[in-house]
Parts: structure tokens; sequence; C-alpha cells
């Protein structure tokens, strides 16, 4: 058996979907008898950084260290998984492992000069943001690790763009956890479902500019929302709130809605996509590639422009007012969805790393 250690920039208090992704493989790691590590980093170039942040770091990592970084507050993680709080992410500081993979930009630039050849970057999005420039995130799939993505549209620019090797590993999904409770001809046409997100990325602007447009010209719509987030000050009262909804909550949410929409200007993949689809709601998306993994237009979804309100806007309601198209483009997601397992998913990670 291996010594496997997953490295993340730093820990996730609230549900995320990359930390997600791993802590399912994670769990599926440890059943198989490795020793499965998640080190979530400290601080990030501690040399680089002024006395002052140092100082203010130091704190807040001991408020971490007392508080808890752990995300077993909102994940299911395999108590024999073990998590660790690093200073930093140098290699002196990590646990001595047979395989090292790191999931972002930042973390990679350390795991290049682990002393192996055992190393992987696990890439789950275009993550050009922050500090990190288009120039910078294409220098990092050169580095000497082995690259494993989880959609076609990432390999694709890893393989054909940066001419570097590329494992694919699609996500896949629980279906046990999320399964559909109402039929599809039973669902509420005028209830629709999103998430809410801060992030500019996730444009939730556009969705709620389209839903303004759909109320106009039908009444009696009411959207379900959920996020991490508190609840948006200005929210209309036709909007129903659940932050960080339970297991139970979150299915509801799903099967009410007939409809679910996604907004994102850019995703890896997009959890929500296919959990909706799961729960048997007919989608309304943007074009970003992330989504065009499970939503085919026309088939599986209704897809519009990235940042269109109006095209989004009429997308939801031809899905609303034509029951056939609504109805079709729910059961072919439904069916589309079935083929990404999590069985599946582990299936082709083990393969990726060799084990």
């Amino acid at each position: 058996m291996s010594v496997i250690t997953f490295i993340f920039p730093g820990h996730a208090k609230n549900p995320c979907g990359g930390n997600k992704v791993v802590n399912e493989h994670a769990n599926r790691l440890a059943a198989d008898r490795h020793e499965v590590h998640i080190v979530y980093a400290g601080s990030l170039f501690w040399a680089k950084k002024s006395l002052y942040f140092k100082l203010t770091n130091c704190y807040r990592y001991m408020e971490r260290l007392i508080k808890g970084y752990s995300c077993r507050g909102w994940f299911n993680l395999d108590k024999r998984v073990k998590e660790h709080l690093t200073l930093s992410l140098n290699y002196r500081h990590v646990p001595k492992s047979d395989i090292y993979i790191c999931t972002s930009p930042y973390t990679s630039m350390y795991v290049k000069d682990y002393p192996t050849n055992n190393k992987y970057y696990f890439i789950q999005g275009y993550e050009n943001w922050g500090n990190v420039t288009d120039e910078i995130l294409r220098s990092t799939y050169h580095y000497p690790l082995k690259k494993i993505t989880i959609s076609t549209w990432l390999q694709r620019v890893i393989k054909e763009e940066e001419h570097e090797p590329c494992a694919l590993v699609p996500n896949g999904f629980d279906m046990t956890y999320f399964q559909q409770t109402i039929p599809f001809d039973k669902k509420d046409k005028y209830r629709i479902t999103m998430v809410y997100h801060t992030m500019e990325l996730k444009d939730c602007s556009c969705g709620f500019e389209a839903l303004k447009i759909v109320k106009e010209r039908h009444p009696q719509l009411r959207v379900n929302i959920f996020g991490t987030p508190e609840r948006p000050a200005d929210l209309p009262e036709w909007y129903d709130y659940y932050q960080r909804p339970d297991h139970e909550t979150h299915n509801r949410i799903y099967n009410e809605a007939a409809i679910f929409i996604g907004t994102s200007k850019v995703e890896g993949w997009g959890l929500p996509i296919g959990e909706a689809m799961i729960c048997g709601a007919a989608i309304a998306c943007t074009d970003n590639p992330g989504y065009l993994e499970m939503a085919k237009d026309g088939k599986t979804a209704l897809v519009s422009p990235i940042h269109d309100s109006t095209a989004l806007a009429t997308n939801i309601i031809r899905l609303i007012e034509d029951d056939n198209l609504r109805l079709r483009i729910a059961k072919a997601g439904h069916e589309f969805i079935q083929q990404f397992t999590w069985e599946e998913s582990y299936k082709r990670m083990k393969s990726a790393l060799n084990l």
C-alpha cells in the first residue's frame, strides 16, 4: 500500500467543490488501505512576505489550530484520512509520502521541487485568478509533475495547446446522496433553483437579472437559492434562501424545482449542474466549457452565452412555456448523468496514479 498526500493552498471551512472531489478520492483510497494525508498550507511564499504579514499570519495560524481547520464540519471524511495544517508547504513540513498530489498553481510551485519523481498535478479548473496570470498558469503546466484533470476541455488545453501529457479523470456523483423524489411531470414549472456565490466568476448577477425578466412574464415564479454566505440583503421575497442546507434539504431544493440555472463564466466542471440533473431538473445554463461537459445544447440543456441575462431568461421562459421541451431536456439530462459515478471516477484515478 502507498502513502499518498494531497496538498491544498489552504483549508476550506465551508463546502467547496474542488475540496469535495479530492475528499471523495481520499475516502476511497483510505478504504483501499492506502495511508492518506490532506495538507492545508498555513501560509504561502513566507520569505516574500512583509514582517507585518508574518506576525499576523502567526496569529491566524494559531487561531486555526485552536478553532479547527478540518473539512469534517461539512464533509464525511473517512476517519483514517489524516488532515494537517502546516506552517508552509516546504518539503520538510509535509508528511513523507510515496505520492504527492498538488491541487492548485500555488501548491504546484512547491511540489515541483520535492525530491521525488512521483508527483502529480490535479487540475480542476483554469485558475488564472488572484496573482496568477495566464502566463504563470501555463508555465505551471510544464513543471515536472504528472498532470491529471477532470474535464475534456482542460485536457485539450494541456495536451493540445501546451503539448503536455495529461490523464482524464471525470468527476463522479453520489447517486445515493442525490436522488430524484418527484417525477418529472409533477414538478412545479414555476419553481427554479440556482446556487448563490459571491465570487464574480460565478456571475450570480446574470441569474438575478434573467429571473427578474422571467418574473415579469410569469408572476407566479419562485426561486430556491442556496449557498454558504448569508442571505443577500436585497434578495426579493419571492426567493427562498437556504444557507448551507443539510442533506435532506439539499435534495428537496433540487427536487422541488422543474428548472435549474447555471450562471458561471468559467468552471472546471460544474458539480451543481450534474446534481440537478440527477434530481430531474431541466437545465438552462451559460456556455462555459465546464458546464458543456454535461450540458449539450438542445439535448440535455438549453445553453446561452456567458453573461447574457436576456438569452438566459429566454431559455428559462421556453422551458416554462413548453412542457414537452422541459420534460425532454430533463429526462435526457437525467439519463446522461448516470454515467458519471464515483466508482468509475475512482477507477480512473487509480489508473492515473499507477496504483
